[in-house]
């Protein structure tokens, strides 16, 4: 029960930030999707500026659903290609990358591919998570037919 209310109260929480958590504040899983999108991005959209970790824009734990902003940075394009502390957020510089992982899955589009990106979010949150069957202690046992 006390996992479920800190659950509910780290939603809300990223909730009502609307989405500009600091990276230090993630969660180690949350940090650790945003530096293979920030990766991903850097290889694929990146050009003279590093591009790092703005903001999550949408996010659905239970669909297994995380989309980060990543915006450009006064930093010079650097290995490796992680969030970096230092560099400072260019809000007006281009490119901006959105980037959707899904259930380990990652894609990045340019912040303009709005409709790619609204398709691969939804593609995402229609699909099932895939269920895993796990034996409950105090459950019956599997053999045994009441």
């Amino acid at each position: 029960m006390r996992g479920l209310l800190f659950l509910l109260s780290a939603l809300f929480l990223l909730e009502s930030t609307d989405g500009h958590t600091e990276y230090e504040q993630l969660s180690q899983h949350d940090t650790e999707i945003i530096d293979r999108a920030i990766t991903q991005a850097n290889e694929e959209h990146g050009k003279a500026k590093h591009l790092d970790y703005d903001s999550i824009l949408h996010v659905d734990h239970g669909k297994h659903m995380l989309n980060v902003l990543l915006k450009p940075t006064s930093c010079v394009m650097m290995t490796p290609r992680v969030h970096q502390k230092d560099c400072k957020i260019q809000d007006q510089a281009r490119p901006q990358v959105s980037c959707v992982e899904c259930r380990g899955s990652m894609s990045c589009f340019l912040l303009r591919d709005s409709e790619k990106i609204k398709q691969t979010m939804s593609e995402c949150l229609k699909s099932s998570p895939p269920t895993v069957k796990t034996h409950l202690p105090g459950d019956g046992h599997g053999m045994l037919l009441i």
